[in-house]
């Protein structure tokens, strides 16, 4: 086990002389802060070292590209989680262009969302869907359900409250 972990180290040490500043420009173009892209860079290489598992040489590369692109999609998932970002629009607001990477993060978010939408009690689940799915407001809403504007606005407020903290709790 030693001597394993000896060429792994071996392995990755040559990896990191070859690649840092490619795994480094991969992880900014990304996420768009240079400062963020050197910390998950630092992580990518720690993860590398750390991995407990015997790296085949000729697949090394692979996967460290594997560890960086996780990296990034934890890193995005978890600010766009952050930042309340519920659907693509938000995301193609936010990135200025709609990427593949993106669209995935969005989905994963989309499905948690309503995940959690499908838990809440029936009567706040039917306010927080015509509220967020069909943009009605709230007194429409009230009208509808034959409730006060005043209980409507206590449902839809404890409904995406609920939202909010499980979507901050997964990620």
């Amino acid at each position: 086990m030693e001597n394993s972990n000896h060429s792994n180290h071996s392995l990755i040490d040559s990896l990191y002389r070859t690649n840092s500043k490619k795994i480094l420009n991969y992880i900014a173009a990304r996420v768009n802060d240079y400062s963020v892209a050197e910390n998950l860079a630092q992580d990518v290489w720690f993860k590398a070292l750390t991995c407990g598992k015997d790296i085949n040489a000729e697949t090394a590369l692979s996967f460290i590209y594997r560890i960086t692109s996780n990296q990034v999609k934890d890193y995005l998932r978890s600010l766009y989680v952050r930042q309340g970002v519920t659907d693509l629009s938000d995301v193609e607001n936010e990135a200025g262009d709609s990427t593949p990477e993106n669209e995935f993060y969005v989905r994963q978010i989309t499905e948690l969302e309503q995940r959690r939408v499908e838990c809440l009690p029936p009567q706040r689940r039917i306010i927080y869907m015509r509220s967020r799915y069909e943009d009605m407001d709230v007194s429409d809403i009230s009208l509808e359900l034959n409730l006060s504007t005043r209980t409507v606005e206590n449902h839809l407020r404890m409904g995406r409250r609920d939202v909010r903290e499980y979507l901050r709790a997964v990620s």
